[in-house]
């Protein structure tokens, strides 16, 4: 019998059927995948089963929006915020019904529900701060108020105040002096949100620390447009180093909420030449177009890995494990042959440079003998792809 699969994902352009395309579990249990946003989704829990109705974008059966299916999960994969920054984008209400009826989820259900909220993000970054000490864990330094109405008491300008639950840029504002600050605490008062303060950082660069199980990346942000939001100014990206410390801080933070299969960090750099940690990001970290592929290939390779434990004997996922250790090995062996052809073709490229000199007369056979390097290279790692199979 098929296990099913929901990924809550609505961009029609990530399909997650060919992503998850003729993966089978240890024991070989087939997957059927069903994509689709939380505004499409409605959940029914009775006392031993959990009915989700959705209006998918993608499904292993060829169904998509206007049609409806009804299914009972065995995995959903999350990769959408189900709160939006307006009630209208507001669907904690199905995110509740699979925490009811306890249907195993990625990241997990407590920390998708922890998340919902500032306050116990801020939380959870101040416990890593308490473990690590404040110079190894640089949290920027914030206020919180529970009421406008207590908004009285702040000394550091300008600053950045951030209201309520909402992310990506929303519910954020720069405030100059602290009269704008009482100005705008009177604003707030008409919803009674809450709000935090942080000191402004005249920012040179922004970082960005992505963990998706075990690979990582680190991502440079240079705002490059008008105001001090990189989110409507637009940013350049550079892909950088992975440190000792910035992993430290991922693997720490990955801990939090009982354990986070993916999250970024993000972090600005000031003038001044110090690090500010400002936020941890969940279940719906954005990824890089370029690497959308790769990366969320690996949330599938941990989404099989969990439905393994689950729904495998013990005895079917050593044996799997065993197995694919086995590949792994044959892999990196075909891969080291593979690197060490290249550096021999490279090698002789050189030596075929050497001897023509590149004179103009024989530029010709210099590019006809590197196009024959080349070719030899492409061959050799499509046989290594073709091994890796």
């Amino acid at each position: 019998m098929k296990k099913t699969i929901i990924v809550i994902d609505g961009n029609p352009l990530h399909n997650w059927v060919e992503l998850f395309d003729e993966c089978i579990l240890a024991d070989g249990t087939e997957l059927e995948i069903v994509q689709g946003s939380w505004m499409d989704v409605a959940v029914v829990v009775h006392e031993t089963t959990c009915y989700v109705t959705i209006g998918p974008v993608h499904s292993s059966v060829g169904a998509v929006k206007p049609q409806t299916l009804t299914v009972v999960p065995d995995l959903v994969i999350i990769r959408n915020q189900p709160r939006g920054p307006t009630p209208v984008s507001d669907n904690r209400n199905a995110l509740y019904g699979l925490l009811i009826a306890r249907v195993p989820t990625m990241n997990s259900s407590q920390s998708i529900y922890m998340n919902l909220e500032r306050p116990n993000m801020v939380g959870a970054l101040r416990q890593v701060q308490s473990k690590l000490g404040k110079e190894n864990f640089p949290l920027i330094p914030m206020s919180y108020y529970s009421t406008p109405s207590i908004m009285a008491v702040y000394d550091e300008w300008p600053c950045i105040l951030k209201v309520s639950h909402a992310h990506a840029g929303m519910g954020k504002i720069k405030l100059n002096d602290h009269g704008v600050f009482r100005d705008v605490s009177t604003i707030l008062s008409l919803n009674n949100d809450y709000c935090t303060a942080e000191k402004y950082i005249d920012t040179e660069y922004g970082v960005r620390i992505q963990k998706i199980g075990p690979s990582y990346r680190v991502y440079k942000k240079v705002h490059t447009g008008s105001g001090w939001k990189s989110q409507f100014g637009g940013s350049d990206l550079q892909e950088i180093d992975l440190t000792d410390q910035y992993k430290l801080w991922a693997d720490e933070c990955a801990k939090s909420f009982g354990g986070m299969d993916w999250l970024a960090i993000d972090i600005v750099h000031g003038h001044d030449g110090n690090d500010y940690i400002i936020e941890l990001n969940g279940t719906a970290i954005g990824i890089v177009g370029d690497h959308w592929l790769n990366d969320s290939e690996i949330i599938v390779d941990l989404a099989i890995e969990k439905m393994n434990r689950l729904y495998c004997s013990e005895e079917v996922q050593h044996d799997y494990e065993l197995q694919c250790e086995s590949q792994w090995e044959s892999v990196s062996i075909m891969n080291k042959s593979h690197r060490a052809n290249i550096r021999h073709l490279e090698h002789a490229n050189e030596q075929l440079r050497l001897q023509l000199e590149i004179k103009p007369d024989s530029s010709k056979c210099l590019i006809k003998g590197i196009g024959i390097g080349v070719g030899l290279a492409a061959i050799l790692f499509a046989t290594c792809l073709y091994f890796q199979q």
